[in-house]
Formats: C-alpha cells, structure tokens, sequence
C-alpha cells in the first residue's frame, strides 16, 4: 500500500510512494519531498529526518534538525542515525545515516547537520516492504 517502508540490509531505503498491478514507486530517503521522525542510537529524543538536494553521481545525503545542543558527534565517533516509530511508518532503530557534524541554530537550543546515507543505496537490488502487522479500518482517519 501507498506510504509502507521500503528497507534493505544497510536501513531505510523508503516508503512507496505509488502502486500499480506488478510495481511499485518508491519515494528515495534522499529524495528532497522525504520527511521523517528519528532519532540517535542511545538517544530516545526525537528528531527531524529529510532528504537533501543530491546531484547525479554523488553519494546521497539527507539533513537532521532539532537535535539536542548536547550531542557532539565528531569523525572518529560519529552518531547513529536511525528511524522512530513516531514516524508512524518504520519501526524503531533501522539505519537512516551517520552524522560527522552539527551546527548550532541561531537561537543556540538546537543544532543541524548533514546526514550521509548508505553509499549501497546507489545499487540496491533487493528491497523489503514492511507491512504491518495491524490493519487499518478503512473509517479510521
């Protein structure tokens, strides 16, 4: 069904976007139009996942926002980035990146940096979707 995650052995790859009788089209993590709710690994405060302006033949990235003024990742030991089921789409702990870096925002309570995503994202060939184990009723909002 349209918005179910899309993973693949390194995390999240997506959520479909579309679906037709034999395909389906999924919205790319790195795609620009892809939100989502995350968090750090050890960290349950959440944060905000997008997707970044990625040009053709470079690895793809994606931004992180509101992240907690306290957490200081660096090249040696950069932070885990993985997904929140605050998301409402993927469950708990699945890889969305690693952030090297944060910067601070203007009003110094939170900070931003850039997320690099799997470089395997560029060649995958197999993907799951999951499908949750609850369903919907179709008069729930």
């Amino acid at each position: 069904e349209q918005g179910q995650a899309v993973v693949f052995s390194g995390g999240v790859v997506g959520r479909i976007a579309s679906v037709n009788a034999y395909t389906a089209t999924v919205e790319l993590i790195s795609s620009p139009h892809f939100r989502t709710a995350a968090h750090f690994e050890g960290d349950d405060r959440p944060v905000e996942f997008r997707g970044g302006i990625n040009p053709g033949l470079q690895p793809a990235s994606g931004q992180v926002a509101t992240v907690p003024a306290d957490l200081s990742p660096s090249l040696k030991d950069p932070l885990r980035l993985t997904s929140s089921r605050l998301g409402g789409v993927f469950p708990d702990g699945l890889t969305l990146g690693w952030v090297y870096s944060l910067d601070p925002s203007p009003d110094g309570l939170f900070q931003s940096g850039k997320v690099f995503l799997d470089p395997r994202l560029q060649s995958v060939r197999e993907v799951a979707v999951l499908i949750p184990l609850e369903t919907r009723d179709e008069d729930d909002p």
